[in-house]
């Protein structure tokens, strides 16, 4: 790494360098059937340049020699935007008392095979006792990667990183009727229970044994964790540095101002131990750290990466993460937390005559995502008749402004959930959103 980055430096006045190497081993089950066994290595390079004052980019996920990449990221620079910031020098964490953030699990690491099959085979067995029809598609990963970054100020870090996941989807299909349930738990960790895994997608099944009719019009909707990211993600989008510097969001001049529900407080927080999005520092070398986004409805921080936050005028957040090693980094959010109201599902049920709960949706980002507006169809929901699920929905959407709902919210769960292992959510209950039953 050293020798390439000095290498580059030849050519232009900085550089950095992001190499990840990693090894995904997935076990698939498909129809209640162990399929496939597959065993996958990949090793990347991402070079980012400044050259005359502009950014230049190049990656290898190939055999491509180093030359080629820099000849690349050369080229590119003529035309890249103008770099609004310096790649940081040595890094070092700013609260030395802090303890690291655990993200590497031995025992996860090393995993065997013999294992992962027993736990698959385990969850459909359950869920094969619960109904013999089923089908059940189970997918058992783990994950180990190393990340190295190098720059020409000095900056550098390395780390080690572990992820294992447990997906699972149950489906029964009768004449017309096709029932699909979905479920997943993530962690850097080797502590997933497989158990509660499989409890949730009974209890959903038990649900939606029966179909039930429901009329269109406003109504009490509680929105799953799973289901909560129709809310959230255009305030996700909206906080964006890059989308307040082009002046794109709703939000650019709404930081601390209160638009929402006094419940509604998030932060984005990379320094959790074994979330998925957790890392010592962001990909381009800024240490992680936790960032209040929302507090009781008021906006309290945008999040940047180097260049947006530069050419703003602020400091990076840490937030500077990259989609893949094709890609720059751009901001992003590590691990997205809000935090628990004190109201639980039963009770948010109970306090229903009528409405519906939203479990799984399909098509999630149509819309306007900038400006809040959502329609989505609803994957899997139940009806809440007189304080109890009286059963599942069909042929049914939801539609609203996310900016709009999160005022009137009802109640928060008093027990979030890790979604995709980097967000964590309550159950949210609106007091009135729009339904809309097909006839």
């Amino acid at each position: 790494m050293e020798k390439l980055l000095k290498q580059a430096c030849e050519k232009v006045d900085s550089a950095e360098l992001f190499k990840v190497k990693s090894k995904t081993i997935p076990v698939n089950f498909e129809v209640n059937r162990l399929k496939s066994i597959d065993i996958s290595e990949s090793e990347g390079k991402a070079l980012r340049v400044i050259n005359k004052g502009r950014i230049g980019f190049s990656s290898s996920t190939g055999k491509d020699g180093f030359n080629l990449m820099l000849e690349k990221a050369v080229a590119t620079s003529e035309f890249g935007s103008t770099a609004s910031f310096d790649f940081p020098g040595e890094m070092k964490r700013e609260n030395k008392k802090k303890k690291n953030i655990a993200i590497y699990d031995e025992k996860a690491a090393d995993k065997s095979i013999e294992e992962m099959v027993k736990i698959g085979e385990g969850i459909i067995e359950r869920v094969k006792d619960f109904n013999r029809k089923l089908r059940c598609d189970v997918t058992i990963l783990k994950d180990y990667s190393e990340i190295e970054y190098l720059n020409s100020r000095g900056g550098n870090f390395s780390y080690h990183k572990t992820t294992i996941a447990y997906s699972v989807m149950a489906q029964q299909t009768e004449d017309q009727d096709m029932l699909m349930i979905y479920s997943s738990l993530e962690s850097g960790k080797d502590n997933l229970d497989a158990k509660e895994l499989t409890s949730e997608i009974i209890e959903n099944l038990e649900w939606g044994e029966k179909i039930v009719l429901v009329e269109s019009g406003k109504m009490p909707v509680i929105f799953t964790p799973k289901a909560a990211l129709v809310l959230i993600l255009s305030i996700i989008s909206g906080l964006n540095g890059k989308m307040i510097l082009k002046k794109i969001s709703p939000f650019t001049s709404q930081k601390n101002k209160k638009l929402w529900s006094d419940l509604l407080t998030f932060y984005s927080d990379g320094t959790i131990d074994f979330a998925l999005g957790s890392a010592p520092f962001d990909d381009e070398g800024i240490e992680m750290k936790r960032v209040p986004l929302v507090e009781k409805g008021e906006i309290k921080n945008f999040y940047y990466d180097l260049q947006t936050a530069g050419m703003a005028g602020v400091e990076s957040t840490g937030n500077g993460l990259r989609a893949g090693i094709q890609s720059e980094p751009v901001p992003g959010i590590s691990n997205l937390i809000m935090e628990e109201g004190k109201v639980s599902f039963k009770e948010m049920i109970k306090d229903i005559p009528e409405g519906i709960v939203i479990d799984q949706v399909l098509g999630l980002g149509q819309g306007n995502i900038i400006s809040g507006a959502f329609s989505n169809n609803v994957q899997l929901g139940y009806k809440i008749e007189k304080g109890k699920i009286a059963g599942r929905v069909k042929d049914v959407m939801i539609a609203g402004n996310a900016i709009e709902e999160l005022k009137n919210i009802a109640a928060l769960g008093n027990k979030a959930k890790w979604v995709e292992g980097k967000y964590k959510f309550p159950h949210i209950y609106l007091k009135s959103l729009s339904v809309s039953a097909k006839k």
